[in-house]
């Protein structure tokens, strides 16, 4: 069975590749019925493989009928194969001529073969999102080369020593109270939030948070306030709620309110990102706070406060949450862990006025799954032991040092190219480019020399002015060292 390549570059793990390979030669008849198969060992040593990878291939193929294990004589192809599974190709379909696909060049899907919404994502460049691990530059990784697994893997090991048929239940869809308490008691230390353990909701990441309050408060050709440029997957969960989007320019100041209430005095919601405006990582100051405060007071309208990535500031002090001001109730607070503790996680929560605390119970019990019970158990211990305290100073610290190292790589090699901005807050840089050039085809260009970025000309609504918007980079900085961010950025520097 050497003639089996298996290639540990692929992302499918080996013993995934050998069970297909097996199976394959098997179904193929290329193993006949009754051939023996060589011992674990000796498969090891042909395939130059660990001994784990044979077995667990070899076990799923005993399972599924494939191959059947004699005691003391050793492991045969069956003589009789398993049923068709539903999800391997008939017998027909095998043995029929495979019908050539050009991968690279798929054709076009037409508008009526999916939806609005599904047509649009078939023109996002995948290669410039988001991949599966940390790269340099991907905006919104922290630095989770640092986080203490060994902690936390000690926290998940004594929970499940003493978990009951409760923890196992799908739970209170508002979350547990233990954490509901320990979020409101960090929120109200930290950020300034007025609140307590009734108004948290905890929720699957931010995305669930931001939907939830646009089914909620939304209305189809509701008019909405949004900051332009702005957080994308935000804006487009409010317009396919129907919600009609009212861009709000931003500044150096954060978003211009005055401009967005005139445009727009009877609009539903505002949604804003004061302390750390996503993308360009300004901060509102308490005049524009105030300012919308009131607007909302006036008009009967919400404010969804966005609170991206504040925990880490610096140079200067944490800027308090807009909602700790609002002495009329009529902000709501999205947070979530993935940028303090790590994204996986996908935990989240939402702070709501009192006045609605009743209907986003009711919604999550009707319409959402509730987060994870054991993941809440851990998160609360990692919090109550202290150990949330401390990583999150230890972050900080090494957040800083990798944005300074940041800010002095692009001032050394790009500043003919590149003017940052917003640096003082978050885990990314904005990037201006001093030339007018398409931002988008140097994202493309940046991603195939393994450098992931975002363009800033994409965070914006498409139907503003072109001549308004700004090109640049959005870029992380927490996710490399700062050797890694030096280098990096050299390289970077040749696609200019």
């Amino acid at each position: 069975m050497s003639f089996f390549r298996l290639d540990g570059r692929k992302r499918t793990p080996l013993f995934v590749q050998l069970y297909e390979a097996v199976r394959e030669a098997i179904l193929k008849g290329e193993l006949k019925p009754s051939t023996r198969i060589p011992s674990s060992r000796d498969l090891m040593n042909q395939l130059g493989v660990s001994r784990t990878t044979v077995v667990t291939a070899m076990d799923r193929l005993v399972a599924e009928g494939y191959l059947q294990s004699v005691r003391g004589s050793g492991t045969f192809v069956s003589c009789e194969l398993p049923n068709e599974s539903p999800f391997t190709l008939p017998t027909s379909a095998r043995q029929a001529p495979a019908k050539q696909v050009n991968l690279d060049s798929p054709r076009n899907l037409e508008l009526s073969e999916v939806s609005e919404y599904g047509h649009g994502l078939s023109s996002i460049d995948l290669a410039t999102l988001a991949t599966g691990s940390p790269q340099p530059f991907c905006p919104g990784e922290p630095a989770l080369d640092s986080f203490p697994i060994e902690v936390w893997s000690k926290i998940v090991r004594s929970i499940w020593k003493k978990v009951n048929a409760f923890d196992l239940s799908y739970g209170e869809p508002g979350g547990q109270l233990l954490l509901k308490k320990s979020v409101a008691e960090y929120l109200q230390s930290q950020r300034g939030v007025r609140c307590d353990s009734s108004q948290v909701m905890i929720v699957n990441g931010t995305q669930q948070a931001v939907e939830l309050v646009s089914r909620i408060l939304i209305n189809p050709k509701d008019k909405l306030l949004f900051e332009n440029p702005g957080y994308v997957s935000a804006r487009e969960t409010f317009e396919k709620q129907g919600a009609d989007i009212v861009p709000m320019r931003v500044d150096e100041n954060g978003a211009v309110v005055d401009e967005g209430i005139q445009l727009a005095p009877k609009a539903k919601l505002a949604y804003v990102t004061p302390s750390h405006q996503y993308p360009l990582g300004v901060t509102m100051p308490i005049e524009r706070r105030l300012e919308l405060l009131a607007w909302a007071a006036k008009s009967g309208g919400w404010i969804l406060e966005d609170d991206y990535d504040s925990e880490y500031r610096y140079g200067q002090n944490p800027i308090p949450s807009l909602q700790g001001l609002d002495t009329f109730d009529r902000t709501l607070y999205v947070g979530s862990f993935s940028k303090v503790v790590f994204p996986a996680l996908g935990l989240g929560y939402i702070i709501v006025p009192r006045q609605l605390i009743p209907i986003f119970e009711n919604a999550l019990r009707l319409t959402s799954r509730p987060a994870s019970q054991m993941d809440q158990l851990v998160l609360t211990e990692f919090i109550r032991e202290g150990h949330f305290g401390r990583h999150l100073r230890r972050m900080r610290k090494i957040h800083s040092e990798r944005r300074k190292a940041f800010v002095e790589a692009v001032e050394s090699d790009l500043s003919e190219h590149l003017r940052i901005i917003g640096s003082m807050a978050g885990l990314h840089c904005t990037a201006l480019l001093r030339q007018r050039r398409s931002d988008k085809n140097l994202v493309k260009k940046l991603t195939e020399h393994g450098i992931i970025t975002r363009a800033l000309s994409t965070f914006y609504k498409r139907s503003t002015n072109k001549q308004d918007h700004l090109n640049g980079l959005v870029m992380g900085f927490a996710s490399a060292t700062p050797s890694k961010i030096r280098k990096s950025l050299q390289l970077a520097a040749k696609c200019f």
